[in-house]
């Protein structure tokens, strides 16, 4: 994507979502065709982002506490060593909607995101990276001692 039409794009968006008129799952599933913030399983997520079959790799680090004490606000690093990364996604396979967040990096981005999910209970991470036009996988488990999707 052009610089231009990125932040056309993404100026266009942010005035719509912060005015109420655009909300983030609508502006998310405008921009990729379908809404994967919907989706009930990790299954059909990664069938939405045409990443089934992702390869395991152990070029994915996952940082992430062993034990949350508060789900509601769990704290996840994701890097990635494969060379080529253009996206990663992370998922929380327990939650009700398992889809959590879609990074998309620029050229010459190190490919490391950080992020604060929710997570109602124990639960396994996933990072599913995308290098080229094949996607990999890592996990990792996360027991959550306090719930904070309502938990």
């Amino acid at each position: 994507m052009k610089r231009r039409s990125f932040l056309k794009s993404t100026i266009v968006a942010s005035a719509a979502i912060s005015t109420g008129v655009l909300s983030t799952n609508t502006a998310f599933a405008a921009a990729h065709g379908n809404d994967v913030t919907k989706a009930k399983s990790v299954d059909e997520v990664l069938k939405m982002l045409g990443a089934t079959g992702a390869t395991e790799s152990k070029d994915i680090k996952i940082k992430a506490p062993e034990i949350a004490e508060n789900g509601a606000v769990v704290p996840v690093g994701i890097t990635s060593e494969i060379e080529g990364t253009t996206e990663i996604i992370s998922l929380t396979a327990a939650n009700a909607t398992p889809f959590a967040a879609k990074y998309v990096l620029g050229e010459g981005a190190v490919p490391a995101v950080k992020s604060r999910f929710k997570m109602g209970k124990t639960t396994d991470v996933i990072a599913v990276v995308k290098a080229g036009d094949k996607f990999y996988t890592a996990k990792a488990n996360v027991k959550v001692t306090k719930g904070g999707c309502g938990g």
